[in-house]
């Protein structure tokens, strides 16, 4: 294969190649956007964390632990006694954790439509900033 063979290969092979690229979420599109978000649902379920879950669970977790330290009282000194002070105890731990993970939940919720909106513009902004260079017309001379 000759120079100006492969030459002519590289020339037909980047007048095939499509050249430049499009995000159609970012900014003012033309095209309608691929990714949805329930930010009605989101927000319903944030409301019920607030409103309903999480009050709930410090309710439960309050007469959980007042009817077993009574429980624990009444058995003081027996094996069950302790069995339960150490259910309790657990208890307590699960309780502590489900707290976290329903307040990690509701900040993710709430943050959800944010973030989409960051990356998708942060996805935009990084692909504007790539150039593509231009063929060097010194090599074709």
């Amino acid at each position: 294969m000759g120079w100006d063979e492969w030459e002519q290969i590289k020339a037909d092979v980047a007048a095939r190649s499509e050249t430049h690229m499009q995000v159609n979420a970012a900014g003012a599109a033309a095209g309608p956007p691929d990714l949805k978000t329930n930010a009605h649902g989101k927000g319903g379920a944030v409301k019920a964390l607030v409103e309903l879950i999480r009050p709930g669970l410090d309710k439960a977790g309050t007469h959980a632990d007042e009817t077993t330290d009574a429980a624990e009282r009444a058995f003081s000194g027996w094996a069950t006694g302790s069995g339960l002070a150490d259910a309790h105890e657990e208890w307590a731990l699960q309780v502590k954790n489900l707290k976290a993970r329903l307040a990690g939940d509701q900040a993710a919720l709430s943050s959800t439509r944010r973030d989409f909106q960051y990356v998708d513009h942060g996805v935009y902004s990084g692909l504007a900033g790539i150039d593509v260079p231009t063929p060097d017309p010194r090599r074709d001379a």
